[in-house]
């Protein structure tokens, strides 16, 4: 073949590929749905590592202005939109194609799901057409994200791409934050419809606030309790950042003159050093303490499973996820609230207290 034939060749098919994406306004593949969706919820950057399967994603993200960071391996694609979430508070977002790509992010979803990261993890996957099929790189992608993700589901329609977007992100800042998993199959993501029929929620229009100042009863009986207390101690975990509320935390260790302790992402709110920076003698507060104040963090190994605390005291519990409330054993005196804003320390978005009394 000669150059110029080659030349003439290459050219065709360039033009072939360009032509099966209509110029039409009014017409919008589900790969711009996604980024449309994306962008709406205040996604800037996506991490991933191409893949046939989500390429019309790419498109879109050029498209809305969203930045793409394309890596070597998609663990350090899930693993980057993790630290993106934990440092910007935003949504994080990895895309991964199908099979391998999915899989090789589980790690980077683990982690963000033991560490109530906010992510959405957006997958590729062969065509409905094709299901049970064979077709290149056909996982159970759903079935295996399950355990690890707050919310996995499979988008069957084109319409309803950015409208399930939308539910993932919102699943994502429901409670305790964590990663979500959309999988979005190839001639869904591809196809091209009305734009008039596409469900596309309007930023801003369609999800409250998960601020709460909680029940007022709670919180002056959780103010009492410090006020009155001859021992208080407090400790500060994952949530207290998560919620950005850190600044009223530590200025109800100052303000009340308690000594205060950190866990997970609350390490390095106060500097070594500090007098209200309390470090090696845990054990000996959760021993000695008459009231303690356990803030966005679970009973879990870290915690000596809440058996190293004594049942002389008077535990308070204050947690973005309900179900974590009184799992050390049942609350005496359960008094539900969702946030510590009026004591001086917006404590999470959506947080609850249980005043346990034993």
């Amino acid at each position: 073949m000669s150059t110029k034939a080659a030349e003439v060749r290459l050219s065709t098919t360039a033009e072939d590929t360009l032509q099966r994406k209509t110029r039409d306004a009014s017409v919008i593949s589900g790969g711009h749905l996604v980024a449309k969706a994306l962008k709406n919820e205040g996604v800037d950057t996506i991490f991933t590592l191409c893949g046939g399967h989500i390429i019309d994603i790419y498109d879109g993200c050029v498209d809305e202005g969203i930045r793409i960071i394309d890596v070597r391996h998609e663990q350090v694609a899930a693993h980057a939109a993790d630290g993106y979430a934990r440092q910007t508070g935003k949504l994080g977002c990895v895309v991964t194609t199908a099979g391998p790509g999915c899989t090789n992010a589980v790690t980077g979803i683990a982690t963000a799901f033991r560490s109530e990261s906010p992510i959405l993890h957006i997958g590729g996957q062969g065509a409905l057409s094709q299901h049970k099929m064979g077709s290149l790189q056909d996982l159970p992608h759903v079935e295996l994200m399950t355990p690890i993700t707050k919310f996995a589901a499979s988008v069957s329609s084109t319409e309803r791409v950015a409208d399930m977007i939308s539910m993932a992100a919102r699943e994502a800042f429901n409670g305790a934050t964590g990663p979500v998993y959309l999988e979005i199959p190839r001639d869904v993501l591809d196809r091209e419809v009305d734009i008039a029929k596409a469900v596309v929620p309007k930023p801003g229009k369609y999800r409250a606030s998960t601020k709460s100042i909680g029940d007022p009863r709670d919180i002056e009986k959780l103010a009492d309790l410090l006020v009155n207390a001859e021992r208080p101690a407090i400790l500060y975990g994952q949530q207290v950042w998560t919620a950005r509320g850190h600044k009223e935390a530590i200025a109800l260790l100052r303000g009340l003159d308690i000594p205060g302790y950190f866990n997970g992402a609350s390490r390095g709110l106060l500097p070594p050093g500090d007098p209200h920076h309390f470090d090696r003698t845990r054990t000996q507060a959760f021993a000695s303490a008459d009231v303690l104040v356990i803030v966005g963090t679970p009973f879990d190994f870290r915690m000596g499973y809440g058996k190293r605390i004594s049942k002389d005291l008077q535990l308070v519990q204050i947690d973005m996820d309900y179900r974590t409330v009184g799992k050390r054993q049942a609350p005496g005196a359960p008094a539900v609230a969702e946030a510590a804003e009026r004591c001086g320390s917006r404590c999470g978005r959506q947080a609850h207290a249980t005043v346990q009394v034993e």
